[in-house]
């Protein structure tokens, strides 16, 4: 497999079979929160293994603060979550799965536990897995880390059929837009 990202306006995953098409599950928060919108979506690979999808969502933290996350589900390798979260590798951090977690949210029904990963100064990130792959959710700006306070239930986009229509949708996110350094 050759790397290479595709990102899809949130206007046109909507009118389109591209959610139904990913090879990964594209988690979104179900229901979404007050206020937020789907900002798009981006799948591939930015490594030579296994593949990933990026859900964008712009909205407010609990404090009525301005964010947005991503929530990444991706192969091991696949190296989105390490591209979206800053960081120069294709693997969580060691640090993932020591200790207790510092959040936990619901997917697909399950518990999930996430732990707190070192990036850039300019946003959070924490990391489990979910359904035998990666999870990583990226919040911008790193002060917005509150909402893992209060837990998000996550489903597969893929699973909503004729309810996903009803994902309030906003602007693409230009965070989706990003380009793959050689080293990756």
């Amino acid at each position: 497999m050759q790397p290479g990202l595709v990102v899809v306006d949130p206007f046109a995953a909507m009118i389109d079979t591209a959610v139904q098409a990913l090879p990964a599950p594209l988690w979104v928060p179900w229901p979404p929160p007050p206020g937020w919108r789907f900002a798009g979506l981006c799948h591939g690979t930015v490594a030579t293994a296994g593949s990933g999808t990026t859900a964008c969502w712009s909205g407010t933290d609990p404090f009525g603060d301005p964010v947005e996350t991503l929530f990444v589900c991706e192969e091991a390798g696949a190296g989105l979550g390490g591209l979206f979260s800053g960081l120069r590798t294709h693997y969580p951090t060691p640090n993932v799965g020591i200790g207790p977690p510092d959040a936990r949210f619901l997917v697909e029904g399950r518990s999930t536990s996430l732990w707190s990963v070192e990036a850039v100064d300019d946003r959070a990130v924490y990391v489990g897995e979910a359904a035998g792959r990666w999870l990583w959710v990226i919040v911008h700006p790193a002060e917005g880390s509150a909402l893992v306070v209060s837990p998000l239930t996550l489903v597969d986009a893929r699973s909503l059929g004729a309810e996903l229509a009803m994902l309030p949708l906003g602007e693409l996110s230009p965070r989706l837009l990003v380009e793959v350094p050689p080293e990756l």
